[in-house]
């Protein structure tokens, strides 16, 4: 009896240790990932010396009152204050640094069309000039790379804190994928087709997340396989409708114009071929790790069983994945779409001429997501359905 309550007082005492040694590592974590981005950012804050043009900080701003301009958005009259404002900085790079500045500002109190300046600020100034003793110039932008640098250290650190060896993998897989675009970009702009650099780039694409992810096993081949013939589909589909549709690139934006009707179409096919890609990987992984997880439970399933399976599965999928897509597609139009509004520009033209690409891309990415679960299916089922036929011809043996 002694023996036995010995056994049981050591065992929780080795159990209290382990409990206290994983709260102290988290808590090591935690304390690494605040440094981590707490460093990160204040380097940003201070990196004036990597630029080229003058950056000061907004020190103290006055406002003054200006007018009050009346405007209407087609049914209604508006009243719109603008004020001027008097920023005085302190230069942070270049051979004047430390010496400071001052600069003048005028914005509207809706600030649509212009900005309105704090201390704390870190802007850009340019047509820097030495009259009576002090500097003055003009403010050409915010200085906003410390919030861009801050975001992203939060998520790589939040991929190494909650991920560990996978976070490490995706964050190397998303640098690589940056660098893709980026080539790609390139070699647009040297006269190569978009559409043939683009589908290489979604197979690196494809192929590189997946074997980071599962390494090479038969579910990374199946889902690889699956993603490819989806995108094929859908990208062939919306180049069929194009081809007969003859859509009118007018208002799509950063198009240079005048262009071409055949390099615009190969870019919005592109468009298309990416915006469905990362959708597309996401019901293909779910069906094949839901046929591979049946067919490693050894129950040796029929046909017809693991189809329903995948069934069932889809229409959980497709509910939440379509509406991604349209929230993905839209939601940068949100603030254009209620400025047309406000200026008098009608629901109906704002559709047809504003937001008809973003809404063809969520029609062709809800495309490819129905597409995908069909797809992902049959080609899951054929080859788990196919490796047991050999292994039961093995067993015969």
């Amino acid at each position: 009896m002694p023996r036995r309550c010995a056994g049981a007082f050591a065992f929780l005492l080795e159990r209290d240790y382990n409990s206290h040694m994983s709260k102290k590592t988290l808590l090591i974590k935690v304390l690494i990932f605040i440094l981590f981005v707490g460093a990160c950012t204040l380097f940003t804050v201070h990196d004036g010396f990597l630029y080229d043009r003058s950056i000061a900080k907004v020190t103290s701003v006055t406002d003054q009152y200006l007018r009050t301009k009346t405007g209407t958005d087609g049914t209604r009259n508006y009243p719109e204050k603008y004020y001027r404002q008097t920023v005085t900085g302190v230069l942070q790079n270049g051979s004047r640094r430390g010496q400071e500045i001052r600069m003048t500002n005028t914005y509207g109190k809706s600030e649509v069309y212009d900005t309105r300046y704090s201390q704390g600020d870190y802007v850009f100034v340019d047509n820097l000039k030495s009259s009576g003793g002090s500097l003055t110039g003009n403010i050409a932008g915010t200085k906003r790379d410390a919030y861009i640098i801050m975001v992203l250290s939060i998520l790589f650190g939040l991929f190494l804190l909650t991920g560990g060896k996978r976070g490490i993998l995706t964050i190397v897989s998303l640098v690589l994928n940056m660098l893709a675009f980026y080539w790609v970009l390139l070699l647009y702009t040297k006269g190569t087709n978009i559409l043939a650099a683009t589908v290489p780039m979604t197979i690196f694409f494809t192929a590189m997340l997946l074997f980071f992810m599962y390494g090479r096993s038969e579910r990374t081949w199946i889902s690889l396989a699956a993603t490819l013939v989806t995108c094929a589909f859908t990208t062939a589909v919306a180049g069929i409708v194009i081809h007969f549709g003859k859509v009118d690139y007018d208002f799509m934006d950063y198009l240079i114009t005048p262009y071409e009707q055949n390099d615009a179409n190969m870019i919005f096919l592109s468009e298309v071929l990416v915006g469905c890609l990362g959708a597309v990987m996401d019901v293909v992984v779910t069906m094949v790790m839901t046929v591979d997880q049946i067919a490693e439970t050894g129950l040796q399933p029929r046909r017809r069983d693991l189809v329903d399976s995948c069934r069932a599965v889809g229409d959980d999928l497709v509910g939440t994945m379509i509406n991604l897509m349209f929230f993905t597609n839209i939601a940068a139009c949100i603030p254009a779409f209620i400025l047309f509004m406000r200026n008098g520009i009608a629901f109906r033209t704002i559709i047809r001429y504003n937001l008809f690409f973003e809404l063809a891309r969520f029609l062709t990415g809800s495309i490819s997501i129905v597409a995908a679960i069909p797809i992902s299916a049959f080609v899951a089922v054929w080859w788990y359905g196919r490796k047991e036929q050999e292994e039961g011809k093995e067993t015969e043996k």
